[in-house]
């Protein structure tokens, strides 16, 4: 299966997830009482490449949320390092948009930006749950390629995110 097909089995596993929670009925105004997913954040993330190369992958993320009622925005940088046969570093500009269900976060993301050494894309969608009033924990599935092409990996990581 390319990795195409991949991610898009896992986006569909994270909207599939989803579901339940967000048929839910928390009234006209969103969902009133839950994390305050307003603000800045930063954290660090681990995964790796379940296909191909199987390679891995670590970093950094700083980002900035806006919430209207149940719906958050955001614009979150990430800079990391990919491990595997080779090494590369990876810097990212991504814009978020997503529901809030409560403690729990769904969410799309793209941007753009140095994917494995050279200029490229990213996209996928991730869930983040908070824990504390300021600790959350993320999963997150990004297709990743250069420009002008196709996808070339699908990334999987996990992350730990810290909320001011």
């Amino acid at each position: 299966m390319s990795a195409g097909r991949k991610l898009i089995v896992a986006l569909a596993m994270i909207g599939v997830a989803a579901v339940p929670a967000a048929a839910q009925d928390y009234g006209p105004y969103g969902y009133g009482t839950g994390f305050d997913w307003d603000g800045f954040y930063a954290g660090v993330y681990g995964g790796g490449v379940p296909t191909g190369s199987g390679s891995w992958s670590a970093g950094i993320f700083s980002g900035v949320n806006i919430a209207v009622d149940s719906a958050v925005f955001g614009v979150e940088a990430q800079l990391g390092g990919d491990f595997g046969t080779s090494t590369s570093m990876d810097a990212l500009i991504m814009g978020k948009g997503g529901l809030s269900l409560g403690e729990a976060l769904v969410y799309g993301t793209a941007g753009t930006g140095f994917v494995q050494g050279s200029f490229g894309y990213a996209f996928g969608a991730g869930a983040e749950y908070a824990f504390t009033n300021s600790m959350s924990a993320r999963g997150e599935a990004l297709g990743v390629g250069a420009w002008g092409g196709g996808p070339s990996d699908m990334r999987l990581a996990v992350g730990l995110a810290f909320h001011l």
